[in-house]
């Protein structure tokens, strides 16, 4: 046992007791999938990588390098560190060291429905946590979940961790408002304006080149500034969007999985399915069915305000 699992392995049990139970906020659906120990022997790394979830990295011992979006940081024990979904990242020890700490793991999901404020506010708060951060946060960010109570009840956990994930939230917006404007090279304009076209015509054949001519740039400067900015290509970012429109069908209509794989831009059914389950850790099929079975369960929720 290392030193620091003493001082967390407390809030990391309560934690697990949230697991595949999801918190609702207004419109807005939490799902934690996972709490775990991540301890590393000496001289461990881990290649570049990327995963649909928010992944949340308590470092109770030791330390490490971290690679997110192409920027390495330094977290140092009693500090942690958030990777948004889809964003590529590595880890490594540095000569000598090893770590020992804890991983969250949890999703959001948007609901239809609400009134034009509340789906703005949820908008921005999905789009808060997706934002790449490429520096260690402060201990005070992790204090939170020390004080979870063993005796608590579900909802007082449920309660507790929604208020954490707020809390950050107030938090990152608070330090964006205040940053200084800064103007927009001509890079960022390209990857924006290459990301309003992929979420235009994501239904259609799409080709790289053709983005490209009708942003006046070349292939490899596309390709090069997209890479540099998001760590994805361009082609997996359109995949992502694919995916995420093709839940939206699998939740929302009966459709069959051939109509929802036309529907969001994939020719073939197998391709369309293969690659779900590579983005969404679970088959079209799968994912649909888990997601009735949460509805049908009606599990607890928090409201809005409470």
């Amino acid at each position: 046992m290392l030193a620091g699992e003493v001082s967390y392995a407390g809030p990391l049990r309560n934690l697990q007791r949230l697991m595949m139970q999801p918190i609702r906020i207004g419109g807005l659906t939490i799902t934690l999938l996972d709490a775990l120990s991540a301890e590393h022997e000496e001289a461990w790394s881990h290649p570049p990588h990327r995963h649909p979830w928010y992944e949340f990295n308590y470092v109770g011992d030791g330390g490490l390098f971290t690679t997110s979006a192409g920027t390495e940081f330094r977290i140092e024990a009693g500090h942690s560190y958030l990777i948004p979904p889809g964003v590529v990242h590595s880890h490594r020890h540095g000569a000598g060291e090893a770590d020992d700490g804890f991983c969250l793991r949890w999703q959001f999901q948007q609901e239809d429905g609400g009134d034009a404020v509340s789906l703005a506010e949820e908008a921005e708060f999905i789009r808060c946590f997706s934002t790449v951060r490429a520096y260690a946060l402060k201990p005070e960010t992790a204090a939170p979940l020390f004080a979870l109570r063993p005796e608590s009840s579900l909802l007082s956990l449920q309660t507790a961790f929604a208020g954490w994930l707020t809390g950050l939230f107030e938090d990152w917006r608070a330090a964006a408002s205040a940053a200084p404007l800064q103007a927009h090279d001509h890079g960022d304009i390209v990857v924006r304006q290459t990301l309003l076209f992929l979420k235009a015509y994501y239904a259609n054949e799409v080709r790289v080149q053709d983005i490209a001519n009708a942003l006046h740039v070349s292939y490899r400067t596309l390709a090069r500034l997209f890479r540099s900015q998001t760590g994805l290509t361009v082609v997996e970012k359109l995949n992502d969007i694919r995916v995420q429109q093709a839940k939206k069908l699998l939740i929302e209509t009966d459709m069959p999985m051939k109509q929802i794989a036309l529907a969001v831009g994939f020719k073939n059914e197998f391709y369309f399915s293969n690659l779900f389950r590579q983005v969404a850790m679970a088959t079209p099929s799968e994912f649909r069915a888990l997601r009735h079975d949460a509805r049908a369960a009606s599990p607890r929720s928090v409201e809005r305000g409470k």
